[in-house]
């Protein structure tokens, strides 16, 4: 996992909690970096698990609700950091569909390490159907993103339904599109 998603979680507790619950959060999680991240570098995804874990549990916020506000603050990042991507894009649709046949390949351009997961989809008038797969179990991650993207480019576009797999490695999402 790219260090970005890492380093941010971190500034993301760390803006939400304090910086000394985030040390907290980093010294109970046991990470094997110390929480020390590098926004290129390259991390183990499970440290990404233990630092939601251990923040679930110093929160006791629900799960979902944590990851979606995380989303939410990595969505703006993107936006902030990686503008380009959002040049000329009306909608979340729009966006989602760019991902591998445009925002991945440019990514594996600046990190050709990285190991990223695939998005395909169908689109028709009224749904797009985004299937996700990915060689770490972080589907839930990948939900939370994709209402992060909705969420950014306003309500017209609405996620109907999504289906994790067991493993977390895969997941399909249906979106209503916005009438045209």
């Amino acid at each position: 996992m790219k260090g970005i998603i890492l380093s941010e979680f971190v500034e993301f507790i760390e803006e939400n909690l304090g910086e000394d619950a985030a040390q907290d959060i980093i010294d109970v999680s046991g990470v094997e970096s110390g929480g020390a991240y590098s926004r290129v570098g390259l991390y183990d995804y499970q440290e990404l698990l233990q630092l939601l874990t251990q923040t679930i549990e110093h929160t006791s916020k629900p799960a979902d609700d944590l990851l979606q506000q995380f989303s939410d603050h990595l969505f703006m990042v993107f936006k902030r950091d990686y503008g380009g991507f959002f040049d000329g894009v009306g909608s979340a649709a729009e966006m989602l569909i760019q991902i591998d046949d445009h925002i991945h390949v440019e990514v594996k351009k600046l990190y050709p390490d990285a190991e990223l997961p695939r998005f395909d989809y169908v689109k028709d008038d009224h749904h797009l159907t985004l299937d996700y797969v990915s060689p770490r179990p972080l589907a839930v991650v990948a939900k939370a993103l994709v209402s992060a993207c909705l969420k950014f480019f306003g309500d017209n576009e609405r996620l109907l339904s999504s289906k994790i797999a067991n493993d977390q490695c895969s997941a399909t999402f249906v979106i209503e599109l916005k009438p045209q």
